[in-house]
């Protein structure tokens, strides 16, 4: 039974289970920050409709605090009005019982923070590159739409998140990215003058240098500084700045942090200079906006990685989480290809923890990225080595100024010198004799002989070959005891040295062996193994036809030859496909299964075509053999009959989409494949007829239908529309449907509204007004539809139809994970396709479109005829096919469907 909420309901919630709040119900507490408290919540609605959510409530001190509470509903106000696939969604605030909240989108996944920790956990060391450059673009999506978010009065409200961070952007189990917490953020024209000055928010490891300033003029380039740290974070497996408050906060104002590469050896140059344009000191020099940041990931995330697509993360994240997606009861399913691109992942990864003796500790003094190499006194007596690599323009050491050569610092591997003056003896754990401090003309030595170059001259002896054991020179007696365990240290370390050169001597052979076994066991194979292997057994079956003469076309494949003849290639145990055709003749099909054994002949009994048009006799035919001929004037002479001679073959009829591509454009069912081929299946938009108008590419637009229109008489009206975008946009969202639902479309400069139709514009009939929304304070545009004009009759080579489908059946339609190209690039990429139903009456059935996507499965029925086709805006440039699966499924029980389902899974991967 729920209880009424109390006033401090974080408090009890985990000891009573849920808890009433309005009318939501508190489930579980999901995090506690500085400012409030988050609940995983459930809003119930009318007639029981419930939905989960999320609940934010301010804590109960803030609630006191008049200035807190007006930038708290203020900015919340704000929220609402983002709208964004990157952006969790607000959907509601308010109050309850004196206690604030809003109430966000329920994403069901995990935070990137708690991800790159079971990242490193699972022994990638660091989130794969390809993923963190996805990541981190849509991060920036998301960012960028809100700082161009404008108010009802359409002026720019200046939006900054200034708190973006891994534990604010959330990952989901789908695939998706989305930030969240817009709590804190400044928008500056509504709640500047509430914000408390002094007060800082935000984290501070992720602060601009102006934020750690604690200027109050932040603007957008403060989010894209952030938005690089959570790139060098995910990519190097620590942020550029770890410590206390008060050491990081020098170090953001110099710059100082370890390049990403000598973190990551993975990390290309590219991708090092975007890392380094995104955390610039000086903010004119960043990225202007969050969108050039991401335009930037993601040309070289496609460049790199042209596969690539976002279900690589939905899987990364699913496998990372297997064990709480179990707890939950749903079931992960990791393909075989995801499993061999996480092991690449796997060897390229490196432990942080091996990469963290490079980098500065929270006391030294790393170099500075605007002068490279330099150190910095970080103590009152000690000089603290750099990391990073030697720059190639150093030569050698530098003299110093008392004469002596100085070692470079940057030949060191970042280890700390003690800055107390205590000198190690080698290998030995406790301190030797206290030295004095060094002076700043004088190079500490490490203890280790093997962790900087000889020294030339000065004071301390040149470091031998680790042969040769050297103990550090010190004032005041060492104890016998120390110098023992130092010699026996040092001799335990060059015996594992010897055994481990001497163990890979030996793998380098064992692997040189195994290598050349391998390469002959591969050659025998390549010269004795049968061409056939691994293709399924097929058969061969004598085929006949009246008239002979047919052509033969087995499972969509022509035959060489005539009948009669042997086919080869029928699969035994498999329903083959046989079509056989005659010019004046109709098709003649038949589903044969052979088994191999004692097959029968096929025999065609081929009907003739009753619109084929019978030839007309030719003047002059001699008459028929063995009657008087009238010229003999009664003489009952015998006319010899000449030789029988073959007719000529009788061309077929002149049409559109005949000849070899006609197969492209049209199949017959029965068949278990459909090819939709962007070469010869796609729509060139342009050369039709469409209801069209110009648009703003850089305007987001909100569109829907109003009214009906029917394409034939009697059949009902619709008003879905197809449409098709002009502009540089994915070739994805270039298309799709219009309804009275509102679509959100963006980056077009013209859009054309259309209507597919195959019985002719006559008996057409209605309109459809489509509506175009750009804000609030403007005016919506319209665009008027009319069927009788703007309806398409597709010509065959722009379309693929499918005919001859049982409209009592019902059919299963699966799309395989692949993609075509209707332009060259990564944007031409298509993976669904724009169709058509329709069912056995043209007249009185009703068009049904649809959208058929790769890895996606359709139950359909009632139809007689599929059409489909690419909406485009030319065909020269298009390449590629997306495959359809298709069986039929009217008698399986539903056992027997998810069996299948499983197989063709199994199948494709």
């Amino acid at each position: 039974m729920l209880r009424p909420a109390h006033p401090c309901p974080h408090c009890i919630l985990a000891d009573h289970g849920p808890l009433e709040f309005g009318k939501y119900v508190l489930l579980s507490k999901l995090a506690a920050g500085g400012m409030a408290v988050t609940y995983r919540a459930r809003m119930t609605g009318a007639a029981g409709v419930t939905k989960p959510c999320v609940i934010k409530q301010i804590l109960p001190h803030f609630a006191d605090d008049a200035d807190f509470v007006e930038m708290f509903i203020s900015e919340a106000r704000v929220a609402m009005g983002l709208s964004h696939g990157n952006i969790a969604q607000v959907f509601d605030f308010g109050e309850v019982d004196g206690q604030y909240f809003i109430a966000l989108e329920f994403v069901y996944g995990q935070p990137l923070s708690k991800v790159l920790r079971r990242t490193a956990k699972s022994g990638l060391g660091f989130l794969p590159i390809p993923l963190a450059l996805h990541v981190v673009s849509k991060l920036c999506d998301g960012l960028d739409y809100a700082h161009r978010h404008v108010g009802e009065d359409g002026e720019a409200l200046g939006l900054v998140h200034r708190d973006v961070s891994p534990d604010n952007v959330l990952l989901s189990y789908e695939g998706e990215v989305k930030v969240i917490d817009f709590g804190i953020a400044k928008a500056t024209s509504i709640v500047e003058s509430k914000t408390s000055p002094g007060v800082v928010k935000g984290k501070y490891p992720y602060f601009s240098p102006e934020q750690a300033q604690g200027r109050q003029d932040l603007d957008l380039r403060t989010d894209v500084y952030a938005a690089g740290v959570v790139l060098y974070e995910a990519v190097c497996g620590r942020r550029p700045y770890e410590g206390e408050f008060v050491t990081v906060l020098p170090r953001i104002l110099r710059g100082d942090y370890t390049p990403p590469s000598e973190l990551n050896p993975a990390i290309s140059p590219e991708l090092e200079g975007i890392i380094a344009s995104a955390l610039a000191l000086d903010r004119d020099e960043r990225y202007p906006t969050a969108k050039a940041l991401s335009d930037a990931l993601v040309e070289l995330l496609y460049r790199e990685n042209p596969r690539f697509t976002p279900t690589l993360l939905s899987q990364f994240v699913a496998h990372l989480f297997s064990e709480e997606l179990s707890a939950d009861g749903r079931k992960v399913e990791v393909p075989a290809a995801f499993r061999e691109q996480l092991a690449s992942w796997q060897k390229m990864g490196v432990d942080p923890a091996l990469t963290r003796a490079k980098t500065p500790s929270v006391g030294s003094a790393p170099r500075s990225r605007s002068n490279p190499g330099t150190t910095r006194a970080a103590g009152s007596g000690a000089r603290q080595v750099s990391s990073g690599a030697r720059s190639p323009n150093d030569s050698g050491p530098r003299p110093a100024s008392n004469g002596s050569r100085k070692s470079d610092p940057r030949r060191s591997t970042g280890l700390n010198v003690p800055t107390s003056g205590v000198r190690r003896a080698l290998g030995s754990d406790r301190p030797g004799p206290s030295l004095p401090d060094a002076t700043d003309d004088d190079e500490v030595t490490p203890a280790h002989p093997s962790l900087m170059a000889p020294l030339d001259g000065g004071t301390q002896p040149a470091l031998a070959s680790p042969s040769k054991t050297v103990i550090p020179p010190t004032r005041g007696a060492d104890t016998t005891l120390e110098v023992a365990r130092a010699l026996k240290a040092h001799e335990e370390q060059e015996r594992a040295e010897q055994r481990q050169t001497l163990v890979r001597k030996i793998s380098l052979g064992m692997l040189s062996l195994a290598l050349v076994i391998g390469v002959l066991y591969g050659l025998s194979s390549l010269l004795t193994r049968d061409p056939n292997a691994g293709q399924p057994p097929t058969a061969t079956v004598w085929v006949t036809s009246t008239p002979p003469g047919a052509e033969v076309a087995l499972n969509g494949r022509m035959v060489k030859g005539k009948t009669p003849l042997f086919v080869n290639g029928f699969v035994i145990d498999e329903a083959n496909t046989v079509v056989l055709t005659l010019p004046g003749r109709l098709p003649w099909t038949k589903r044969f299964t052979p088994d191999g054994r004692d097959d029968p002949p096929l025999h065609a009994e081929l009907q003739k075509d009753p619109s084929a048009v019978e030839p007309a006799p030719a003047e002059g035919t001699p008459p028929e053999p063995g009657k008087a001929s009238p010229a003999d004037a009664g003489v009952a002479a015998v006319v010899e009959a000449p030789p029988p001679q073959a007719p000529p073959p009788e061309a077929p009829p002149a049409q559109p989409g005949s000849g070899p591509e006609r197969e492209f454009q049209e199949v017959l069912y029965p068949t278990r494949l459909l090819v939709l081929r962007t070469q010869y299946n796609a729509l060139p938009v342009p050369e039709y007829t469409t209801a069209s108008i110009e648009l703003n590419p850089g305007t987001t637009y909100s569109l829907h239908t109003e009214g009906g229109a029917a394409y034939t008489e009697g059949s009902p009206t619709s008003n879905t529309l197809a449409y098709f975008l002009e502009g540089d946009m994915p070739a994805d969202d270039s298309f799709g449907l219009l309804s009275g639902t509102a679509r959100p479309i963006k980056g077009a400069k013209r859009i054309h509204v259309f209507a597919l139709d195959e019985t002719g514009l006559e008996d057409n009939r209605g309109t459809v007004r489509v509506q175009l929304f750009e804000s609030k304070w403007k005016p919506p545009r319209y665009l008027l539809f009319e069927a009788q004009k703007h309806a398409l009759p597709l010509k065959p080579g722009h379309q693929m139809a499918l005919r001859g489908l049982n409209p009592k059946s019902t059919y299963l339609f699966t799309v395989r994970d692949d993609f075509a190209e209707l332009r060259s690039g990564t944007k031409g990429r298509v993976r669904r396709v724009l169709c058509m139903e329709r069912g056995a009456d043209a007249e009185k059935s009703r068009r049904t479109y649809r959208v058929l996507e790769v890895g996606k499965r359709y139950q359909l029925d009632g139809l007689e005829t599929l059409r489909c086709t690419f909406p485009d805006t030319r065909v020269e440039d298009n390449a590629g096919a997306l495959a359809v699966d298709l069986v039929d499924v009217t008698n399986m029980t539903r056992r027997e469907r998810e069996e299948y389902i499983r197989n063709a899974r199994r199948t494709q991967r």
